[in-house]
């Protein structure tokens, strides 16, 4: 008989033993293993933004473009005539630009005290950095010595900031006085000239214009609006001189009562409606056909009356823009002084704090209230920083400013109407409604543009000149054209109930592929920025009308440290990113999502 295998050398002994290893092996695992958490996130980098609209238009035949100017100002120089052929973004009216090229001096020079103080809050942060150092490493008695010194030398430097403030905010109420009296002073002269040249009018209707023909009718209803605004009187289209010279109302009357000592607000609406006085009496003049009945001499009475309102207009004008001029100045020149006031406030505190620091000692606590220092300190820099974008786009308004004094031809076509003469002061809208007022109209000479609607919610981001990528359905995505926006229709057209508007392109090449009727898919490049912080716009929340932003703030993946912010956004970029303005910084580590 064979002799029998102990148990624990069986087979089935050796095989439980290992399963029972195994299923402890894994409890052991599950127990003490730690979840690690998944985070998916990105660096804030910085990239250049593009922003489209994209929408689905149709061919169709082109058409003309009527422009007009979107300021006031005194035509200074004309490139084309009627009948003349231009080219997409040829000049063809040009305004004078001196003040406006005078703000953007200005503005110019604010950016730079802005990036100045840029500067100085980036020097204050390396303060509190050098400041935290020390407190760690101990303090030397030179270093106390030279903290006392640093003190002393702020609160002087505080002084002579307060005291600048106080001369400049004085200097600028002078220098603003000055410019609304110089404005009184040259209203008696201007309206006198307004007068005299109503009566003039009035001598030269009564000689050769009493017939009730179209002429006399016409000045009548020239002369009675000039007559009302300026003197008062109602329905004196046909009053003679007798009558109009002992009229003292109106205007007149107005710049006659105002005193040395005559509130600026009250300068200033005198100022405007004297300007729309002559406005009205230059029209009246202009009024009066040269005929043969009417003498030389005449003729050149009336044209040196006209010569002599034109003149006053432009003085008037010129006064009112110097006021203008000189509310910029000043509030630039009292924004930097009250900042040179704040800078030195914060170095008093910033110096303050060191010299407490060094006379205490370093403790624990000291240390951790010099690492809010510092976080404090980067808050300001940062404050500063977007202080300092602030500027740059004051210093972008006044340069879209600057190129609203010159009217460029959108499309290539033959000019049809050029209504501007050089000398002439002109204005966005008619004196008598709130119409646009059509300086230059060009037809277009090529075959087709294109018609889309855009809804409301993109419409506001669409401006004239805006440059568009076309695709048509006829050629597929492989063959791209180029287009220009030409008209942006102020009305709503509802479709299926939904309000959008009408946008207008021109194809800046002439092509045979493009017919009329095809389907044409517009990428319409409506904004762009260069080197912004962006970020994918998923990562960006909306809670109570504001929006967040998490951010990782360490790299710990079993205890995360992960903080929502508020940020501010500017544009969205067509690849998905939106422009952070303000809020997070560039290389935080933006978190996407959390598994």
């Amino acid at each position: 008989m064979p002799k029998e295998v102990p148990f624990y050398k069986k087979k089935i002994y050796i095989v439980l033993t290992i399963l029972v290893l195994l299923i402890a092996a894994w409890i052991t695992y599950a127990v003490t293993r730690e979840e690690v958490i998944e985070i998916n996130s990105i660096t804030a980098t910085r990239a250049d933004l593009v922003q489209e609209v994209s929408v689905t238009g149709s061919v169709e035949p082109a058409e003309s473009v009527n422009l007009s100017f979107e300021i006031t100002g005194k035509v200074n120089e004309i490139y084309a005539e009627v009948g003349d052929r231009v080219e997409t973004g040829q000049k063809l009216i040009s305004l004078g630009s001196a003040d406006i090229q005078a703000q953007l001096n200005q503005a110019y020079a604010g950016a730079a005290s802005a990036n100045a103080l840029v500067q100085q809050y980036q020097a204050a942060l390396d303060v509190q950095k050098s400041n935290l150092n020390e407190l760690k490493n101990g303090t030397r008695p030179e270093e106390l010595r030279l903290s006392q010194t640093a003190l002393e030398n702020a609160r002087k430097s505080l002084t002579d900031s307060q005291t600048n403030l106080i001369n400049v905010k004085a200097k600028a109420d002078s220098d603003l006085i000055s410019a609304y009296e110089n404005a009184r002073t040259a209203l008696p002269t201007a309206v006198d000239a307004g007068k005299t040249a109503l009566l003039t009018l009035a001598d030269i209707q009564s000689t050769y214009f009493t017939t009730g023909n179209q002429d006399k009718f016409t000045i009548e209803t020239a002369k009675a609006p000039a007559v009302y605004e300026l003197l008062g009187a109602s329905n004196a289209g046909g009053w003679i001189r007798q009558y109009i010279s002992t009229l003292n109302g109106g205007v007149y009357g107005q710049v006659q009562n105002l005193s040395l000592n005559a509130p600026s607000d009250v300068i200033q609406n005198t100022l405007i409606t004297s300007i729309s006085a002559l406005q009205k009496v230059k029209m009246a003049l202009n009024s009066v056909p040269i005929t043969g009945t009417v003498t030389s001499a005449s003729a050149t009475l009336l044209n040196t009356e006209k010569t002599s309102v034109n003149t006053q207009i432009d003085t008037l004008t010129g006064h009112e823009q110097s006021i203008s001029l000189q509310k910029a100045t000043n509030l630039n020149l009292i924004t930097a002084a009250e900042n040179a006031v704040r800078t030195a406030e914060n170095a008093i505190a910033t110096a303050a704090d060191q010299l407490k620091l060094k006379q205490a000692g370093s403790t624990v606590e000291q240390i951790r209230a010099q690492e809010a220092a510092v976080r404090q300190a980067q808050a300001y820099l940062a404050s500063q920083r977007a202080q300092v974008s602030s500027q740059y786009a004051i210093v972008q308004n006044h340069k879209a400013q600057m190129e609203k004094t010159v009217l460029y031809a959108p499309i290539s076509g033959l000019v049809t109407k050029m209504e501007a003469k050089v000398g002439e002061v002109v204005f966005p809208s008619s004196p008598y409604s709130d119409s646009r007022v059509t300086f230059v109209s060009i037809i277009s000479d090529k075959n087709y543009k294109i018609e889309t609607y855009v809804a409301e919610v993109d419409i506001a981001k669409i401006e004239i000149s805006d440059p568009s990528k076309v695709t048509l359905d006829a050629h597929g995505d492989e063959k791209e054209f180029a287009a220009i926006v030409t008209g942006v229709d102020p009305a709503e057209t509802l479709i299926e109930g939904i309000p959008t508007y009408k946008v207008t392109l021109e194809f800046t090449e002439e092509s045979k592929d493009i017919k009329s009727g095809m389907t044409a898919n517009l990428d319409i490049l409506t904004d762009m920025k260069a080197m912004v912080i962006a970020i994918p716009q998923r990562a960006v929340s909306t809670k109570d009308g504001k929006k967040y932003v998490k951010i990782q703030t360490s790299e710990d993946l079993k205890v995360p440290v992960i903080e929502e912010v508020e940020v501010t956004t500017g544009i969205r970029g067509s690849d998905g990113t939106i422009e952070i303005i303000e809020g997070i910084t560039e290389d935080d580590e933006v978190v996407l999502s959390i598994d």
